[in-house]
């Protein structure tokens, strides 16, 4: 084996053995603005997700395909955009309804979840909290899906 493998090979097991376990190498940025989403599905039946915009940032805590009966998920988005971003999340329901949640962190005003809302010929059959904890530029807002 020649020095060049041998010294390549050494650094590789050393970064290896310095680097936490379980770190990502996509995480939240702390230099752009940012959205942090607590989904709760309070409901007795499967959210899937059936669309996932978020054109002007990029996810660090992609929208899971699924949130189960009584599940919670956490999704995470950042960009660099000083000026901020908006996101917005859709999930079918049972009986033809589609939940639609927006985040929006947008420097020029108050972060918002304004656009919520539920659709579908079942949209009567499902309800949606929502609480916004923290604004520009790290957003964080919790979203409630239950049935009424």
């Amino acid at each position: 084996m020649n020095f060049r493998i041998r010294v390549a090979a050494a650094l590789a097991v050393a970064a290896a053995l310095i680097a936490p376990a379980g770190v990502s190498a996509e995480t939240l940025r702390t230099d752009g603005p940012s959205i942090t989403v607590t989904i709760r599905n309070e409901t007795d039946a499967p959210m899937v997700l059936s669309s996932s915009d978020n054109p002007y940032g990029a996810w660090t805590d992609a929208p899971a395909a699924v949130i189960a009966a009584g599940a919670t998920e956490t999704l995470a988005a950042g960009s660099n955009d000083r000026r901020g971003f908006g996101l917005q999340v859709g999930y079918t329901m049972p009986g033809d309804a589609t939940v639609v949640l927006m985040a929006n962190n947008y420097g020029t005003g108050n972060a918002n979840v304004d656009g919520t809302h539920i659709g579908g010929a079942n949209r009567h059959g499902f309800e949606v909290a929502t609480i916004v904890k923290d604004g520009y530029p790290f957003m964080t807002a919790d979203f409630a899906v239950t049935r009424p």
